[in-house]
C-alpha cells in the first residue's frame, strides 16, 4: 500500500507537484472564494492532454475534468477526490484521502478505491480525523449527486458553490 499522495500547487511559481513528481507548469490558476481553480497540460501522458481542477476545501474535495488527446475516449465527466486541503499564502497542499467518486461519461457516479481506503486505514496512513473526513466527504458527494440527478453543477449550486470551467463540458451521452 502506498502512502498518502500529496500534491502541492505553488501560486507564485505556477507549478503543480504530484507525489514527488514534477513540478509541472500550470497554464491557468485562479484563487476564488470557492477554492483554487487550476488547469495544466498532462505532459507525456499517453491518453490525457490536460486536466482542469477545482480544489474545494470546505467540501474536502478536488473536482477534476480530464481532457483526452484528440480522438481519444472520454475517461469520465468528473473525477472527484476526497482530500484534505491546506491553504497556505503561496502553496496549497492536498492530501489525497484515497476515496474517489468517478462520474462516468454516461453520468453515473461510481464510488472507487474503497479497498485502497480500507488498506490505508489498516496500515495507519490516515489519521482518525482524515478517515472521518474522507467518509463524510464521500457520503456528501454521493448523496448530493443522487439528489440532483447526478449533476455536479446542480448539487454544488444547491450549496451556493458555482464553478466556472475553462474547458467545455463533455457532451451528454444518450443511454444505450
Amino acid at each position: 500500500m502506498h502512502s498518502v499522495k500529496v500534491s502541492r500547487f505553488d501560486l507564485r511559481a505556477r507549478t503543480h507537484e504530484v507525489g514527488g513528481s514534477g513540478p509541472y507548469p500550470v497554464e491557468r490558476l485562479d484563487a476564488t472564494p470557492n477554492g483554487l481553480h487550476v488547469q495544466r497540460p498532462m505532459l507525456g501522458h499517453p491518453t490525457l492532454a490536460a486536466q482542469e481542477a477545482w480544489l474545494l476545501p470546505v467540501l474536502d474535495l478536488v473536482a477534476t475534468r480530464f481532457t483526452p488527446h484528440r480522438g481519444g475516449l472520454e475517461h469520465s465527466r468528473f473525477y472527484l477526490d476526497m482530500a484534505s486541503i491546506d491553504i497556505g499564502p503561496e502553496v496549497w497542499t492536498v492530501r489525497d484521502l484515497y476515496l474517489d467518486v468517478v462520474v462516468r461519461p454516461d453520468g453515473v457516479p461510481m464510488l472507487w478505491d474503497v479497498n485502497e481506503y480500507a488498506e490505508a486505514v489498516l496500515d495507519g496512513h490516515l489519521t482518525p480525523d482524515e478517515q472521518r473526513r474522507a467518509l463524510s466527504s464521500a457520503e456528501r458527494v454521493v448523496n448530493g449527486l443522487f439528489a440532483h440527478g447526478n449533476s455536479l453543477q446542480d448539487w454544488l449550486a444547491s450549496l451556493s458553490i458555482h464553478l466556472d470551467w475553462w474547458t467545455a463540458e463533455p457532451a451528454l451521452h444518450s443511454p444505450l
